[in-house]
């Protein structure tokens, strides 16, 4: 169906015309070879594009399987390394400063009850 695609946008009066020409250029003998050979090189060129396609499909489907494999792998990773860093990160032992004595633009000093 796509390689009569072409035929929409020529009329019968224009094709007639390339198939005279054509018949003219490479006579009655050679046309039909022409035509086998074309017709070849079109199922060739179907038969190379229906492969990529598959190909394509494939390698998607494979990497959408190996990506669905590897999410939980990694989420368990990340969350390891997580724990890891809030294990070796060292708490702090120094205390807040008293807030007593401490007087704030426009407020009164805040006084610290012990």
């Amino acid at each position: 169906m796509h390689t009569l695609l072409f035929l929409e946008f020529i009329g019968t009066s224009e094709l007639v015309v390339v198939l005279v020409v054509a018949l003219i250029i490479f006579g009655p003998r050679k046309l039909p070879e022409l035509g086998r050979s074309l017709g070849k090189a079109m199922h060739q060129f179907r038969s190379a594009s229906e492969e990529f396609k598959r190909t394509w499909e494939t390698e998607a489907r494979i990497d959408a399987e190996r990506g669905a494999l590897l999410a939980p792998a990694t989420a368990e990773a990340e969350l390891g390394d997580a724990a890891t860093t809030v294990e070796e990160t060292p708490e702090s032992t120094h205390e807040a400063p008293a807030l007593s004595g401490l007087s704030f633009a426009g407020h009164e000093t805040v006084a610290a009850e012990a």
